[in-house]
């Protein structure tokens, strides 16, 4: 096939994507394996760069940009109309920590119409929520009712220890408080998340392991696991180095300890509402 026969045809399924909307997962899931099986057998090459797990986009675009486009689009990353507002244009790096991608953007991405109608229609509606008690559990009870033995911190300087929380079956959320100030962090493994951002996403290698800073998050992975650090002080790196070296799994769980746990939760209504809210942060000595 010739070069312009190429573009020809690129330029065709461009058209298509932008007006393509599929509700049905079964195609969704076959156009998405098939254009992973290419992109994996090299049989679609990328024009892309990688390099520390940083995928780096260049100045040109061929075959992999409507491939990436269509892979986006089927999985629900971004409206089937991101493609024809440039949004994915706009992404300078992509970085992989665990089930975590972090995507920089070049500029904050466009929000589709119907969607900036609808949350102005919504703009002034209030709803209040009433958060239900949340079950006191120690970090070996919340990995027992998982059923994961997950790393947590054992050290924290000044701060104390306040509650563990459930959230859906594979991430826990470990809470400490000095005063009114407050560190959470957010363990998690399997399933696939993601954040977006325009600030600059700076990277360090601490005890041996690569942390990342996005979004005022401090991130990294622990023994498969990735852990989202959300505080209201930054932290230096010496206290960071030991914050990390103090993660540690805990003792090998027992049944009884997790039909115990398992039972105290179902003992305890569910909570309703968000995880911790991200809390400006800096790379160390920034």
């Amino acid at each position: 096939m010739k070069d312009e026969q190429e573009r020809s045809e690129f330029r065709d399924l461009t058209r298509l994507l932008e007006k393509v909307e599929l509700d049905d997962k079964a195609s969704k899931d076959k156009i998405y394996n098939r254009l992973k099986f290419k992109i994996e057998a090299g049989t679609i090459r990328p024009d892309y760069t990688k390099k520390d797990e940083i995928i780096m986009k260049k100045n040109r675009w061929k075959s992999i940009t409507v491939s990436a486009v269509a892979v986006i689009c089927l999985t629900g990353a971004f409206s089937t109309t991101s493609f024809a507002q440039g949004m994915l244009e706009s992404i300078l790096a992509r970085f992989q920590v665990g089930n975590l991608q972090i995507v920089q953007y070049d500029k904050e991405p466009s929000v589709p119409a119907k969607d900036a109608a609808s949350e102005q229609a919504n703009g002034d509606t209030t709803r209040a929520v009433e958060l239900q008690a949340r079950p006191d559990l120690t970090v070996q009870e919340a990995r027992s009712a998982l059923g994961i033995n997950f790393p947590a911190p054992t050290w924290l300087a000044d701060y104390k220890y306040v509650n563990t929380v459930i959230h859906g079956k594979n991430m826990a959320e470990v809470q400490f408080a000095q005063g009114e100030k407050t560190v959470n962090f957010l363990i998690s493994k399997g399933g696939e998340n993601g954040i977006g951002t325009t600030e600059e996403v700076k990277t360090e290698v601490i005890q041996g392991t690569k942390v990342y800073f996005a979004n005022g998050i401090v991130i990294w992975e622990d023994n498969g696991f990735t852990v989202e650090l959300y505080s209201q002080e930054d932290f230096d790196t010496a206290t960071l180095s030991k914050i990390i070296d103090g993660f540690a799994v805990g003792a090998p769980l027992t049944q009884a300890e997790i039909d115990k746990a398992k039972e105290k939760l179902q003992n305890t209504a569910p909570t309703e509402g968000p995880g911790p809210a991200p809390a400006p942060a800096q790379a160390p000595g920034k």
